[in-house]
């Protein structure tokens, strides 16, 4: 047989189809192809063995090896029921380029055998790249959203089922929307509405794995299977990330803005259920309860959900005051403090907002106290270490030393303590302290006290909404800290002076100017006084003359010679050749007063 005679009646109809021919010597394992087939496999036709090349060839992609595996043992052992006669083998595979790229060829293997030993093998080769380019756009187009080339409702739910039949890891199965969508499209139009919808679409993509099915289920309305919800924390921090992404605001018209944010239900899987249609109902029962809770959080669905009944229920109020908290946070704590009228009755109830609203299991107010941290206030749900005890020795140390200025103010925060590493690592989540965010109450560059929100139950990325409102509450306790700090001041210089004017031999009284009363006697007038009987009285005049009305001339200042008590102390103070004294006196606790009594000269 001649087979370059054979080969050249048949090259320029092959060529034409763009087809390479070859010719596969089994003999010499050494394959002869024309200028077609070179084009295709320039570096691996010219030498060396063609089974080698087909079985170790790093081109071809690696799912499609064992095609040719089945191939080359094929052509390598005898088959009496081909015997003298041909049998054709179709391999459909994937080649990489140059550059890395997968390009598709479509490969018929024509054996030819004498008796039950294949002889040769004659190869057709052709790309069928742009065919399967084609056919993989059409399905494309065919199980995508056009908007954001997630898969569609029909695909995602198909797909979804085919991955929850398989026995495997635990799965979660997250519904979500955007909270305030309607608002962009109704201001901001259905194009801009559509740019957000893009833009969740991205975020989805990048915060979710590879191996997670994202779709969109309409609207504003996506799902996502996680394959691997064995780590509820994972599952939290995912949605704690995807959220943080899309809290948004959109600014429009005169001054106005819409505030846009995420929320999520989940459903865990196979606790309850196997399949898309069970799970989504589940996640979006899930989904409803994040929405009347105050929305931009995630719900993980429960047995309470499942029963009808509302764990931890808020009333219609709380959620109203929630979501007053959220928009205007600073008006809600002044309008808790004028209405309580008791700032520490305030501080403690806003503690226990604080808790629920952000939903964390440790809130605490330290003041620093001569450059000792105090508890001052603190709040803990039932079943986790009280400050004092979450706190004790390094971690105090730990959240002192990770203070940093921020962009939002600042703040000592941690959003895995399991990442910390060493033994403050192992500590912190020992303790169940698995994130922390502390605010400092400043007074200039110094931190005269902190307030915190701590998550004892798994790591979180704490939001810009979160470290606003506790900057905010920060700084209002800023300035009732200090207001408290400035009247300790004014009453500890009261003491020292009073100790100072005690320790004095002259007589020094303090009158009101009001209404006479008598504020303050040091000691040497209190001795004098006592000889009185009277000096119990609250009058300065029933004190020095033991009536019980005042001295028509003194005025409470100017102590004047008819009172028998003033004589008194005006001739002990002659004898000691002191002088009167008065002097008007304006007193941040007790208004005006008037200092009175007798001094030598030289004071």
């Amino acid at each position: 047989m001649d087979w370059n005679a054979d080969l050249a009646m048949y090259q320029e109809a092959l060529h034409a189809e763009q087809i390479g021919v070859a010719r596969w010597d089994l003999k010499t394992d050494r394959v002869y192809g024309d200028a077609t087939m070179k084009a295709l496999f320039p570096d691996h036709l010219t030498s060396g063995s063609y089974s080698d090349f087909l079985l170790r060839c790093p081109e071809i992609h690696p799912d499609d090896v064992t095609l040719f595996k089945a191939l080359v043992f094929f052509v390598q052992t005898p088959h009496h029921e081909y015997a003298d006669k041909s049998h054709e083998i179709i391999i459909d595979f994937r080649l990489s380029d140059e550059e890395r790229r997968q390009q598709w060829f479509h490969a018929h293997f024509i054996v030819h055998f004498e008796k039950e030993w294949p002889k040769d093998v004659v190869i057709l080769l052709r790309s069928t790249d742009s065919e399967h380019r084609h056919d993989e756009a059409l399905r494309q187009k065919a199980e995508r959203d056009a908007l954001t080339g997630l898969y569609n409702k029909e695909q995602v739910r198909e797909r979804i089922d085919a991955v929850l039949s398989a026995s495997g890891t635990a799965k979660a199965l997250l519904v979500l929307d955007m909270d305030g969508f309607k608002q962009v499209n109704d201001n901001l139009g259905h194009l801009f509405g559509d740019a957000v919808i893009s833009d969740m679409a991205l975020s989805l993509a990048e915060v979710f794995a590879p191996e997670d099915i994202i779709g969109r289920v309409g609207g504003d309305e996506f799902v996502v299977l996680m394959q691997d919800a064995e780590n509820l924390s994972a599952v939290t921090a995912r949605c704690e990330k995807l959220r943080n992404m899309l809290r948004r605001s959109f600014h429009y018209g005169d001054g106005q803005t819409l505030n846009v944010s995420g929320s999520v239900g989940i459903a865990l899987s196979p606790e309850y259920g196997a399949s898309f249609e069970t799970l989504f109902s589940c996640a979006d029962k899930a989904l409803y309860e994040a929405k009347r809770l105050g929305r931009d959080m995630q719900v993980f669905y429960t047995d309470e959900l499942r029963e009808g009944k509302k764990k931890h229920v808020e009333e219609n109020s709380i959620v109203e005051g929630r979501q007053a908290l959220l928009d205007h946070p600073v008006e809600f704590i002044f309008r808790m403090l004028y209405e309580t009228k008791n700032p520490s009755v305030t501080i403690q109830t806003l503690l226990a907002l604080f808790a629920k609203y952000f939903m964390v299991q440790r809130v605490v107010i330290y003041q620093n106290q001569g450059g000792t941290w105090i508890c001052w206030f603190e709040w803990h749900a039932e079943g986790v270490l009280s400050p004092a005890e979450a706190h004790e020795g390094v971690v105090t140390d730990f959240i002192n030393q990770n203070y940093r200025k921020e962009i939002y103010g600042y703040f000592s925060e941690c959003t895995d303590t399991s990442k910390v590493g060493g033994e403050m690592g192992k500590t912190l989540v020992e303790r169940n302290i698995f994130a922390l965010l502390h605010a400092g109450v400043m007074d200039g560059d110094k931190r005269i006290a902190c307030v915190g929100f701590e998550d004892c139950r798994a790591p979180r990325i704490w939001t810009k909404q979160e470290h606003e409102i506790l900057r905010t509450f920060a700084d209002i306790l800023g300035t009732f800290l200090m207001d408290q700090m400035r009247y300790g001041m004014v009453r500890r210089g009261y003491r020292r002076l009073q100790g100072i004017l005690d320790a004095m031999a002259e007589h020094v009284w303090v009158v009101a100017a009001d209404n006479g009363n008598i504020a303050y006697m040091n000691k040497s007038t209190r001795t004098l006084i006592a000889a009185t009987g009277s000096n119990e009285e609250k009058n300065c005049y029933k004190v020095r003359t033991d009536s019980n009305r005042s001295c028509a001339r003194c005025e409470y200042a100017d102590l004047h010679a008819s009172c028998p008590a003033a004589l008194r102390l005006q001739a002990e103070a002659e004898r000691h050749n002191l002088e009167p004294v008065s002097v008007p006196w304006t007193d941040e606790l007790n208004g005006q007063l008037y200092l009175g009594g007798y001094a030598s000269p030289q004071s």
